[in-house]
Parts: structure tokens; C-alpha cells; sequence
């Protein structure tokens, strides 16, 4: 019996010793551990947000330039549509006007497909940039007063 109570005071013990470090522990993990070479990874997160906003400007122009090829081309439709019943086949000069608006018609079209490609590249590499400053970045304890000073003068690599 004497040794059961032995064992059954060690184990309060314990239980007591644990109970009171648990606090101790739970407290050290709440402490953000410091980031290694800071500077230099908020200085490539600065970077990287210089660089999503040129992607950005260039990703919206790329689409303005698109939106306005849709437009003329839109423009240029209508207009066919509206002059092909007034064409007299039998006068050169209003089948001439007719084919000047077909190649003009024809030459926007022609600039759908690059303005097309050219907006989805600039869309893919805004993404590509953001995604990364998301992976890298975001969220990240970053000291606010470093983040601050290095957003001053940033040593970014020349855009591309």
C-alpha cells in the first residue's frame, strides 16, 4: 500500500510540474521567431511590388489596346453592313469605296490576333509576378521600420 501511494504522489508531481511550464512553452511559441536576412528578403518583396504595378500598367494597356482593335473592328462592320446595300456594281467609284472599307476591315482584323496574344502575355507575367510576391511575401512579420526604410531607396534589378 505504502508503495502505490509513493507512485500515486510522484505522479501529482509530475502532473503539477507540467501543468505549470505549459504556460512557459505556449508563451516562447507565440514569439515570432526572427526572419533570417531580413533586409534582403524585404528588399525583394519591395521589389516585387514595384514590378506588379508596371505589370500591372502594362497588362491594362495591353487590354486597352485590345479593346480599342475590338471597337474599330466593331466600327468597321457596321459600316460595311450599312454602305453594301447602297453599292452600285455598276459604278468603279462605289465599288472602290467598298473595297477600300473591306481592307481597312480586313486589316483590323488582322490586328486581333497580336493584340490578343500580346494581352495574355501581359496578363501571365502580372500573375506570374503576383503569385510569387504572394508565395514569398504576403503575410510574412516583416519589421515595419526596415520594411519602411528599404522601400525608400530599394536595390531592384532592372525590370524586364
Amino acid at each position: 500500500m505504502m508503495r502505490s501511494t509513493g507512485c500515486r504522489q510522484a505522479a501529482v508531481f509530475c502532473l503539477g510540474m507540467l501543468l505549470v511550464c505549459l504556460p512557459f512553452g505556449g508563451a516562447k511559441a507565440q514569439i515570432p521567431l526572427p526572419i533570417p536576412n531580413e533586409p534582403a528578403e524585404i528588399n525583394a518583396c519591395v521589389c516585387l511590388q514595384a514590378a506588379s504595378a508596371a505589370l500591372a500598367g502594362d497588362k491594362d494597356a495591353k487590354a486597352q489596346a485590345l479593346a480599342a482593335v475590338d471597337r474599330q473592328l466593331a466600327d468597321l462592320n457596321a459600316q460595311l453592313a450599312a454602305e453594301k446595300p447602297r453599292v452600285d456594281v455598276n459604278n468603279s467609284a462605289s465599288v472602290s469605296r467598298y473595297k477600300v472599307l473591306l481592307e481597312r476591315r480586313d486589316a483590323a482584323r488582322g490586328q486581333i490576333a497580336p493584340a490578343q496574344a500580346a494581352a495574355a502575355q501581359a496578363t501571365d507575367r502580372y500573375n506570374a509576378n503576383v503569385d510569387e510576391y504572394n508565395r514569398r511575401c504576403a503575410g510574412r512579420p516583416f519589421n515595419s521600420d526596415l520594411w519602411a526604410q528599404i522601400s525608400a531607396h530599394p536595390n531592384c534589378p532592372p525590370f524586364r
